[in-house]
């Protein structure tokens, strides 16, 4: 695809992770419950998510994954402690949200603005109150087109682009907004395989332009979670099982109880990396 950088495979940056250690996390959630119209979704969930690596949020239809990211950006109603680096999600102001976190959904609207109209909006948090668009802005809307493959089809109606298109120039408008915290809902969902793939690429030098930066994905894809995360949250019920690493989460003792089917889990010749089968 147009514009998207090759993996790279590099060894553990052990200075830098001694560095995360003393920030706070990007997210951290303590004691939370949040839902819909009175019902809980999330029970009791305490989950926290360090700064500079890519997180992966896992399990099984309506386990409240979804949820889980709505309240850490303050889109549910929800108690309990919320902190995005550090400050409480209820004392930020929705200008300091937008400058902490970005949010991909599943689905991205067919809108009537260009694909660069859309991802200029995501540069409003950046402006002062009478500002307009600066140079500055201009770059980052142009490098996030760039990254994404989106600039082929940036002049273009978003409602005359496709699901895939559309959810790409969605991603380049979540990376323009320049945010410490990417959170993205199933960010392949309407993506092909190739395309999911160069879009997971992508992420890995993305986060390693500033050691702040973190990414929060909600998954069902479990090879790609094995492939692209540094730590997996399972989630299951409305509340967290487990959290860890990639080889400690995907397991079949955790996995047959939370999917409620037997999996097989090995190790792939091809990539080296796990890969997850119902059997």
């Amino acid at each position: 695809m147009t514009g998207l950088m090759p993996e790279q495979q590099t060894a553990p940056n052990t200075a830098s992770r001694e560095a995360r250690t003393e920030a706070p996390s990007a997210v951290e959630m303590t004691e939370v419950s949040a839902g819909y119209r009175r019902k809980n979704v999330l029970d009791s969930v305490n989950a926290s998510f360090a700064p500079g690596l890519i997180h992966g949020i896992i399990g099984p239809n309506g386990a409240g994954k979804s949820t889980l990211v709505k309240a850490a950006l303050g889109l549910v109603p929800s108690s309990g402690d919320i902190r995005i680096a550090g400050e409480r999600l209820a004392s930020l102001s929705s200008k300091e949200r937008a400058r902490l976190m970005s949010y991909l959904p599943q689905d991205t609207p067919p809108v009537d603005f260009t694909g660069e109209q859309y991802v200029q909006m995501s540069r409003y948090a950046r402006l002062g109150r009478f500002s307009s668009p600066t140079a500055e802005d201009e770059e980052a809307v142009d490098e996030a087109l760039r990254m994404t493959g989106a600039s082929a089809w940036r002049d273009r109606p978003m409602r005359s682009t496709s699901g895939g298109e559309r959810q790409l120039t969605a991603l380049a408008r979540a990376i323009a907004q320049d945010p410490q915290i990417l959170i993205v809902d199933e960010p392949s969902s309407a993506l092909d395989m190739g395309h999911e793939i160069d879009v997971f690429r992508l992420f890995k030098p993305w986060i390693k332009e500033s050691s702040s930066r973190t990414i929060i994905a909600v998954l069902h894809d479990l090879d790609i979670a094995a492939r692209f995360c540094d730590r997996l949250t399972l989630v299951d019920g409305g509340r967290v099982k487990a959290s860890g690493p990639p080889a400690e989460i995907l397991v079949p003792d955790l996995l047959n109880d939370a999917y409620g089917v037997t999996v097989d889990v090995r190790r792939s010749e091809a990539t080296g990396y796990l890969t997850v089968t119902a059997v």
